[in-house]
């Protein structure tokens, strides 16, 4: 694109923001649209967004096959910041993209949410909301392109074989997360859950209805023997920057292990924070002093035991059981087990899984949101 004030300059159409060619010349703003999420929101929000910033800066990313396209029209790009729109799985897909890509400026690349759907738990942390409810996105679109950004670790997972192994499944939806990862009743009600869904895709179009589905799936759960007393502690190792954990398994004895990254797990609790539950957490010392303030940028995760009934009673701002914080974790599975990634359900069989940091990504918060309440750390 000729530089502003170039009489040789492409005449453009202007954008309905109140953003000129000059601002986008500066800080040049593109938005990836996933159709299918939330089900027909999507093509509304693409066909807002073609009308707000302009029809060659939005990219479809069903047709486009992914983000590719759009990173590589738009690899030389200073200060670009990128909109996903979609839920968790399609912010993923563009950090991921972008770890591929050949952006020339890197380090200054933000990508911002306009989320789509539910759950939605990144674009709770970052303060863009729960989800669209078909609102104009003239003012999102405004804040998204002015707000400051704010660092995000993101995990590797490494998973190899075990004497146990055999022939089971050891194929994990993707190698790195941004939310969480979890193992245990809470990955199996999500397993259910995803595995009925697609069965019967019309029946689970409705909100209320799913969400009906779920608590039913969930008490469903609550009687399956596999996930009562803990049970699933006895199939676990866990290591924490080379401590065993084991004995504070075995003590504890959650029926659901989460290993969080951000302050939203479950559709906006936080299991880390809450309210200290005497109804369990009595049994162990007030652990505040022990353990560092969350935060998402620095190098470390948190580990969250649950039992049954603790699901549910997160929603209502109680804490599951703090195990610890870490940078490095081993876990060594002797059976399947359903697990969870940033919302993507599935069945692992037994294997040892390492989680390190990859990288850092740059992403646009708002001023109120969690996000911002957290400590920044400095960049790696």
């Amino acid at each position: 694109m000729d530089p502003p004030g170039d009489d040789n300059s492409t005449t453009v159409q202007k954008p309905l923001m109140d953003v000129t060619e000059t601002d986008a010349y500066r800080e040049k703003i593109i938005a990836f649209v996933n159709p299918k999420s939330g089900g027909l929101q999507g093509q509304v929000v693409f066909e807002q967004l073609r009308a707000q910033i302009g029809e060659a800066n939005v990219y479809d990313l069903v047709k486009d096959h992914g983000p590719q396209k759009g990173l590589k029209d738009n690899q030389h790009e200073k200060n670009l910041r990128i909109i996903a729109c979609g839920g968790d799985g399609t912010v993923g897909w563009v950090l991921s993209a972008l770890d591929t890509s050949q952006m020339q400026y890197m380090d200054f690349i933000s990508v911002g949410v306009i989320p789509l759907g539910t759950g939605n738990d990144m674009a709770r942390f970052l303060g863009w909301g729960v989800g669209y409810r078909g609102e104009g996105l003239g003012p999102a679109i405004q804040s998204l392109a002015k707000s400051e950004s704010r660092l995000l670790d993101r995990w590797q997972i490494d998973v190899k074989p075990t004497e146990d192994s055999g022939t089971a499944n050891l194929k994990i939806p993707q190698p790195v997360f941004n939310n969480y990862l979890s193992f245990g009743a809470d990955a199996q009600i999500a397993l259910d859950f995803h595995e009925k869904r697609n069965a019967s895709p019309r029946r689970y179009a409705n909100r209320l209805f799913n969400k009906l589905a779920y608590g039913c799936i969930s008490c469903h759960t609550f009687f399956d023997r596999r996930y009562l007393f803990g049970n699933i502690a006895s199939h676990f190792e866990l290591h924490v920057d080379g401590r065993n954990m084991d004995d504070d398994l075995l003590r504890f004895r959650p029926d659901a292990i989460l290993i969080l990254n951000i302050a939203s797990y479950a559709a906006g609790t936080n299991p880390w924070q809450g309210i200290y539950d005497n109804l369990w957490c009595a049994r162990s010392q007030a652990d505040d002093d022990r353990f560092r303030e969350q935060s998402c940028s620095d190098g470390y995760l948190e580990i969250i035991g649950f039992k049954h009934f603790e699901l549910a009673r997160i929603r209502l701002g109680r804490r599951g059981h703090r195990i610890a914080q870490g940078s490095e974790i081993k876990l060594i599975m002797r059976r399947d087990v359903p697990m969870e990634i940033d919302g993507e359900p599935f069945l692992l069989g037994p294997c040892q899984i390492t989680i390190t940091r990859k990288n850092q990504a740059r992403m646009i918060i708002t001023e109120k949101s969690q996000a911002a309440q957290q400590v920044q750390a400095r960049r790696v």
